[in-house]
């Protein structure tokens, strides 16, 4: 059984207090990388940035998605937040093309085929420096993010608005 769990979900939706939650239970998970490096590209002045050239964004984290899904454990629960695939919902939300690096990418990176989807929540959503997208374009993000991940055979299964340890517990009992 594939023991390697994606949470996913428009930004702003709790994504990143979920895998914080199983990170203080003890379960192994792969952080989200993409706030990290817009912020780091904001201090150097770089444009490998969603908003100044997003193929290149989306392929820079795709690897280091990559280099995630290599370095975690086999034989245990591990989660993901974001994964890959998420490089090609976001590269479609925008109506961009998707990359050959991408699309390999993802072949090599294979996951539970259930993936846990944390819906749009507009009462939790906020902006800053590295979250720039207006509601409208989050709810884009969302309806791309189903789209591919059913496109590519995933089962999604939405995670309840409720409070960040009722939706770790809800996960875990989806799992265990």
């Amino acid at each position: 059984m594939n023991h390697k769990y994606i949470i996913t979900g428009a930004p702003g939706t709790g994504k990143t207090a979920i895998i914080n939650a199983l990170m203080q239970k003890g379960y192994s998970c792969a952080e989200e990388i993409s706030r990290e490096i817009i912020a780091e590209q904001i201090i150097i002045g770089g444009d490998i940035l969603p908003w100044k050239n997003q193929i290149a964004f989306e392929n820079h984290i795709a690897n280091l998605r990559k280099e995630q899904y290599v370095n975690s454990s086999e034989d245990e629960n591990y989660f993901f937040d974001r994964s890959s695939i998420d490089c090609i919902a976001y590269l479609k939300a925008n109506k961009l093309g998707i990359t050959n690096e991408i699309t390999e990418i993802i072949k090599k990176c294979v996951f539970n085929k259930q993936v846990f989807i944390t819906p749009f929540w507009e009462e939790i959503y906020i902006n800053d420096g590295e979250r720039v997208e207006d509601i409208k374009a989050a709810i884009n993000i969302e309806n791309s993010l189903i789209e591919t991940y059913k496109s590519l055979g995933y089962t999604l299964v939405k995670v309840p608005k409720l409070s960040v340890s009722e939706r770790v517990n809800f996960i875990l009992s989806k799992i265990e």
